[in-house]
């Protein structure tokens, strides 16, 4: 298949063109709401953390190539949605561990290694098609509730982190629910709900990101 080639995967797309998924598209300006807001949040309460700051940039990303495969629907549009994903999951488990749990730079690239491998593995293990391909996504589910009974479990300052972490993870079903039944609705609801991935996962973002400024605030 050429890179060029359209990808027809959600409800809303019923046919090729630039704007055969509007409400998908436009859904997209949830994650560039969230960078936004926990951009005002960093200037003001963020003690200058760079880190944040490039959480931020790369949710602005998230939503640059989620954006781009909705519209295009090709297999490089594909690529540039899922790789900033990728890169934004892996960088917020790197500040948990170093932030967070103090873990030293070799033991965060073995989590780092494990997470990775589990996420290539497990969507091969999994029958073809398995909850709408959405296996990619359950590694990202089990490590916030991990990390939020650790967090809670050490107790203190962490303790809300924690909270906050488990309260991702149950956003994070609520919004992987949507992804997951979307193909199962395009009978009786042609728009699909996979736009209701994009604003969940975009509150989502919100929710960690402002998690870990408040945290910085506190420090």
């Amino acid at each position: 298949m050429a890179w060029n080639d359209p990808l027809d995967l959600y409800c809303e797309r019923l046919h090729e063109g630039l704007w055969a998924e509007p409400l998908n598209a436009v859904s997209n300006l949830a994650f560039f709401a969230a960078a936004a807001g926990a951009y005002l949040l960093w200037k003001r309460d963020g003690k200058g953390d760079r880190f944040i700051l490039l959480l931020i940039a790369l949710a602005v990303l998230v939503g640059i190539g989620s954006t781009l495969f909705h519209t295009f629907a090709t297999r490089w549009g594909l690529f540039a949605d899922s790789i900033p994903i990728g890169i934004f999951v892996v960088a917020f488990l790197i500040y948990t561990l170093r932030r967070f749990l103090g873990q030293s730079v070799l033991a965060t690239a073995l989590w780092i290694l494990a997470f990775l491998a589990l996420a290539a593995l497990l969507p091969r293990i999994l029958p073809p098609g398995f909850l709408n391909n959405s296996g990619f996504y359950f590694p990202v589910l089990f490590a916030l509730v991990v990390l939020g009974i650790v967090l809670r479990a050490k107790g203190g300052a962490l303790l809300w982190v924690g909270g906050a972490y488990l309260s991702a993870a149950a956003l994070f079903m609520l919004s992987l629910s949507f992804r997951i039944v979307d193909p199962s609705v395009c009978g009786a609801f042609p728009l699909g709900t996979h736009f209701l991935w994009h604003c969940l996962n975009g509150a989502l973002i919100y929710l960690m990101l402002w998690t870990v400024i408040r945290a910085k605030q506190r420090a």
